[in-house]
């Protein structure tokens, strides 16, 4: 089975869901999605745990659970670029930096920088975290991201 047909089972498997949508980008996409729908079966009790299993693996290669909306950057009085940020942040703590010590990630971040305030710049006003849908404690995560980056 597709990747897609396991997304779509997941979703379409949950209780009280009465429709899912599917973007497609071609015939092929459609005819997959077409393939399993028509007779759909729930994902099984085996396959429900591969799915939790998979994303219990996902989840835990994530440092900073950011989900990127950008509430957080709207008012940050020093322009930080958050989500960006933590997004660099998640990509290099998934690397084995001991092994390369460095990745394209510390040029990205100091591309970023000449364009945002810096992650070191946070005032921690703390206006981020009240607009969080995640909850995040944005501030103690910014400085794990400087101290990682802002050398």
């Amino acid at each position: 089975m597709s990747v897609p047909s396991w997304a779509i089972r997941f979703a379409a498997s949950l209780p009280n869901v009465m429709t899912v949508l599917s973007g497609m980008s071609n015939l092929s996409q459609m005819e997959d999605n077409l393939g399993y729908m028509e007779d759909f079966r729930p994902l099984t009790e085996a396959e429900q745990a591969v799915c939790f299993e998979a994303a219990r693996i996902i989840n835990s290669q994530i440092a900073i659970p950011c989900t990127g909306c950008s509430y957080c950057t709207e008012g940050c009085p020093m322009h930080i670029a958050i989500p960006q940020y933590f997004s660099l942040y998640n990509e290099d703590m998934r690397e084995d930096l001991e092994e390369k010590g460095w990745t394209v990630n510390f040029s990205n971040y100091a591309n970023l920088t000449g364009k945002f305030g810096a992650a070191k710049d946070c005032i921690a006003c703390g206006q981020c975290e009240g607009v969080c849908p995640q909850h995040l404690p944005i501030i103690e995560n910014l400085k794990k991201v400087s101290a990682h980056y802002d050398h």
